[in-house]
């Protein structure tokens, strides 16, 4: 959406031209996406209509606990995984690491090298995790 905020930015000759394009594109930008939630327990789609509503459609068969919209590669698909230090901090806790749906390496350190040390360690296990899949491939 900014890109497209500054080529307007580029083009009105007003103020309000340029506002009134900006907010043109957002709403058309708006209508060409569609949220789509799956609920986890009976599988059910809700597709966001035009009018902003919830539709639902429901699998003729039952529901085995697979989610079309999951990755393929299930536990192996990619995820962030993000370390954060702060010297500045108060208390003894000065960083965290960070991993979705991954909890061995995860938590707070008081140390710098020992948040480097796991970070890494947790980023060659999910290598490792994703190279065995044979499709997802994680570079350092």
């Amino acid at each position: 959406m900014d890109a497209i905020d500054r080529a307007i930015e580029k083009s009105g000759p007003a103020d309000k031209d340029k506002e009134r394009a900006a907010m043109s594109i957002r709403r058309m930008a708006a209508h060409l996406t569609k949220l789509i939630y799956q609920c986890t327990c009976c599988g059910r789609l809700y597709v966001s209509n035009e009018e902003e509503n919830l539709e639902t459609f429901v699998k003729p068969e039952p529901f085995e606990g697979k989610s079309i919209l999951a990755s393929s590669l299930g536990g192996n698909w990619k995820r962030p995984l993000i370390g954060d230090w702060d010297d500045s901090r108060k208390g003894s806790v000065k960083g965290y690491l960070w991993c979705m749906d991954l909890k061995e390496g995860e938590g707070s350190f008081d140390s710098w090298g020992n948040l480097e040390e796991t970070y890494y360690d947790t980023l060659l296990d999910l290598k490792e995790k994703n190279n065995s899949c044979g499709e997802a491939k994680v570079s350092l």
